[in-house]
């Protein structure tokens, strides 16, 4: 094979294999063809050369029209017409190919690099490189000018080698892979960088518009604690004071969010003390669930690892939900309870109101999901619950509640490590 790269001027047929479409479709999956040589397969062809004893060894890859040369030992690789390969008929062979002399053997005997237009090969043999379902993408085939055979070693040494070119192969289509993977994070990481910096600057905007206003609340919230009359009023110096106590706690929040967002959106973990977080949404709450006429019963809660302000969020968003959609046939009640095992701590969120139905349990946590049409709300709440519960590791979930309503259940483990919360 003095010359590889050749051009036939005559049509030739070539067997095609039966599985074509497919083992084309595998061969594309490796992208080998028109990359630069893969730096390993250049010894292999040299070892295939010196176990056989002949002078020449390639590794021949057969496209749809043409022979690769991937790698050769003896010569300089190149591309010629499928039409011309000698290997292009070897695929089709259920096993490996050997012939001591290619002009004795009718398969090869008209072979342009048998007859002499290309080449004056003699011996040749074949191994298949066959990829993991099967399919033969090509051959490491070695190959003399003279007739030649090869012992069963030889033979088997042959066969090693080729599952060596795919092991070659396979390691350079899954460094693709991992490539590709890379530029996919890479992307991603620069969008959330970009996200990031635009969540940094609505929070700021968003923060400023709100304290500017709340700090008139505050200010005039604080007067009133002030004057004589409220402070002779048992019940408007109650009044007074859960007001400033909620505005108060709307400033810190407003702060923490900003700080959260500063932060690129991850949480601040710490000791948590769920039934404290749980009475400051009741307190927030309140006016709301005596409008609903609704009872709260609250058992013991545990001390938790987590975001004190995602998860006064996460707890007044299920409380809210509660009295939204309360039936409005019976009394409304909501139980608030909590319970500890080896692995973290579980709260559980019940009320005896409308109720889920299972169907549609898991469409609820979605962004403006609203099941009722008659019930104001934009369908957000459930789906920042879910993504409260993804940047703590933990696991949320609907039931039914006994005799009517819904139950939620949230399990925070032990050991979380907190995620970004990537808000859209």
């Amino acid at each position: 094979m003095t010359s590889t790269s050749h051009t036939s001027t005559k049509t030739r047929a070539f067997p095609v294999p039966a599985d074509e479409q497919e083992r084309l479709r595998s061969l594309a999956d490796y992208g080998i063809l028109g990359v630069p040589p893969l730096p390993d397969l250049p010894s292999v062809v040299e070892l295939a050369a010196y176990i056989c004893g002949v002078p020449n060894a390639v590794v021949n890859i057969i496209s749809a029209t043409q022979q690769h040369q991937m790698a050769a030992y003896g010569f300089e690789p190149g591309v010629c017409d499928r039409e011309d390969s000698m290997c292009a008929i070897s695929i089709v062979e259920p096993e490996t190919v050997v012939v001591r002399d290619a002009t004795l053997d009718p398969r090869f005997n008209r072979n342009p690099f048998v007859t002499g237009e290309i080449d004056d090969v003699r011996f040749y043999a074949s191994a298949h490189l066959r990829d993991r379902d099967g399919h033969v993408l090509g051959s490491l085939c070695v190959f003399d000018q003279q007739p030649h055979e090869l012992t069963a070693q030889q033979r088997e040494g042959l066969e090693k080698l080729a599952r060596m070119v795919m092991d070659v192969m396979d390691l350079h289509r899954h460094g693709q892979m991992l490539e590709q993977a890379l530029n996919t994070v890479q992307r991603t990481t620069r969008e959330l960088q970009r996200s990031n910096a635009s969540l940094q600057h609505f929070a700021g905007q968003v923060s400023h518009d709100l304290k500017n206003p709340l700090t008139g609340v505050l200010g005039f919230v604080a007067m009133l604690a002030e004057i004589d009359a409220v402070l002779e009023d048992a019940t408007a110096k109650r009044c007074v004071d859960k007001a400033l106590s909620s505005a108060t706690r709307m400033w810190r929040m407003i702060e923490d969010v900003l700080s959260h967002a500063s932060l690129g959106g991850r949480p601040s973990f710490a000791q948590v003390d769920l039934g404290a977080v749980v009475q400051q949404v009741l307190d927030d709450v309140g006016a709301a669930i005596s409008a609903a006429q609704a009872t709260v019963d609250t058992g013991p809660l545990p001390m938790v690892y987590g975001d004190a302000t995602q998860l006064r969020v996460l707890v007044q968003n299920l409380v809210s939900n509660s009295l939204k959609f309360r039936d409005r046939g019976r009394a409304c009640h909501i139980s608030i309870t909590g319970s500890e095992d080896p692995d973290g701590w579980t709260f559980a969120v019940a009320d005896n109101g409308f109720g889920i139905a299972e169907e549609d349990r898991p469409r609820v946590l979605e962004m403006f999901t609203r099941l009722r049409t008659d019930v104001e709300g934009s369908g957000i709440g459930l789906a920042t619950c879910q993504r409260i519960v993804e940047a703590h590791d933990a696991r949320l979930v609907i039931d039914g509640t006994p005799g009517g309503g819904t139950t939620v259940r949230i399990t925070l483990p032990r050991n979380a490590l907190p995620f970004p919360v990537l808000l859209s």
